[in-house]
């Protein structure tokens, strides 16, 4: 059913989530949240895919946040369905073991904003504006936002965002260290993302997944505790094929073919 609107493409390893609603500026319902993480499932038990890329359609809008025309109807149990709900997509988008990229055009608000902050890697063309503007609506970010934008971007810069309902501007996003690079336009950032894909795609998969957990776990640990951690995972990373072959592929001065083992 919702095929058309949440749109799912295979190229090599790399899959791409398209929304495409772009009469609604991209906008999430609580059956589009439900029908994505069918999708992310889908995604997480493909071996074959190395890195996923989530995307809206269109110039002027990645996710513009909720349908705001859905909340006004919601009962306070369906509230707290949709929180749920949403937060259990995202927690699997952060979860999976493969990059994932944010491909960020025009709005990226609330519950874009959102989703873009459980990717690994956030990137925008010159038009995309940022911002948790829910408090200029009488709501609250309830997808996680006023937990990971702090992470990302520090509590002083976030409390200015939130609680103000203020939109940033490409440029100050990377200021902020919110995404990593800005490019000219929507077809340039096309291009850029599709090779960003690739070559993350590239990489050993198991080291990758091992690396994303290690920076993930770290914010948790004190510096012995990492030690001893970082240790134990590079002593597991030299028994897989990939490093080995990593090795012999740069001693060989040859491309490493991996093969996720």
């Amino acid at each position: 059913m919702f095929e058309n609107e949440v749109r799912f493409e295979k190229k090599g390893n790399v899959a791409t989530i398209t929304i495409d609603r772009p009469e609604f500026r991209n906008a999430l319902s609580v059956p589009i949240v439900e029908y994505m993480e069918t999708v992310v499932d889908r995604i997480a038990a493909d071996k074959e895919i190395h890195c996923l890329i989530i995307a809206g359609s269109g110039e002027k809008a990645f996710i513009s946040g909720a349908d705001i025309s859905k909340l006004v109807e919601m009962t306070p149990e369906e509230s707290k369905y949709s929180i749920d709900v949403g937060h259990r997509l995202f927690q699997k988008i952060e979860n999976l073991p493969i990059p994932t990229i944010a491909a960020v055009n025009g709005y990226c608000l609330g519950g874009g904003l959102e989703i873009a902050m459980c990717c690994d890697i956030r990137v925008c063309s010159a038009n995309a504006k940022f911002g948790l503007p829910e408090i200029n609506i009488g709501m609250i970010p309830g997808w996680g936002g006023t937990l990971r934008l702090p992470r990302l971007v520090g509590e002083s810069r976030a409390k200015d965002m939130i609680l103000r309902g203020r939109m940033i501007t490409a440029e100050v996003a990377l200021q902020y260290g919110l995404i990593t690079e800005v490019y000219a336009d929507v077809a340039e950032l096309r291009t850029k993302v599709d090779e960003l894909g690739a070559e993350l795609a590239s990489k050993a998969p198991v080291t990758m997944a091992t690396s994303k957990y290690m920076i993930r776990d770290s914010a948790h640990k004190e510096v012995c505790e990492i030690a001893n951690r970082d240790a134990l995972a590079l002593g597991y990373i030299y028994t897989t094929e990939d490093a080995i072959e990593g090795l012999k592929a740069f001693l060989e001065k040859r491309k490493p073919v991996y093969k996720g083992k």
